[in-house]
């Protein structure tokens, strides 16, 4: 007798919605404060730098709002972590193509594509 299994799909705990905008709120004032406290920098590429952690906390904010699993928070985080060190490299060794595509792509992915992927993701179609 042959015994057939299915593949178990595992699924990520859900992060309560109250928490999902703790997250928003906090990131979006550590970025107001960055971007507050950047004036105060007169070192080459620091100044540019704080900002730039400004929009990595604003993108990973507004992008929490619609992640609703541990696993998606994980995600944010680690792209965050991404993009920090990217910023560093960009800022403080003046590299103009890494910081501007940096800002693109964080404005699009925190902005665009996460909320219209979570949006997508919750239509059915036939069913």
């Amino acid at each position: 007798m042959q015994v057939v299994t299915m593949p178990v799909e595992k699924v990520s705990p859900k992060v309560p919605k109250p928490l999902a905008v703790f997250i928003f709120l906090v990131f979006w004032a550590i970025a107001i404060v960055a971007w507050c406290l950047a004036n105060l920098s007169n070192i080459f590429g620091v100044h540019g730098f704080i900002v730039d952690i400004g929009l990595i906390f604003a993108w990973a904010g507004f992008a929490s709002l619609f992640v609703e699993t541990r696993k998606g928070f994980v995600a944010i985080l680690v792209f965050s972590l991404i993009g920090v060190a990217g910023f560093a490299v960009g800022d403080l060794l003046d590299i103009k193509l890494i910081t501007y595509f940096l800002r693109i792509m964080g404005s699009a992915v925190g902005f665009v594509i996460v909320p219209v992927n979570v949006l997508v993701s919750k239509l059915r179609i036939l069913a």
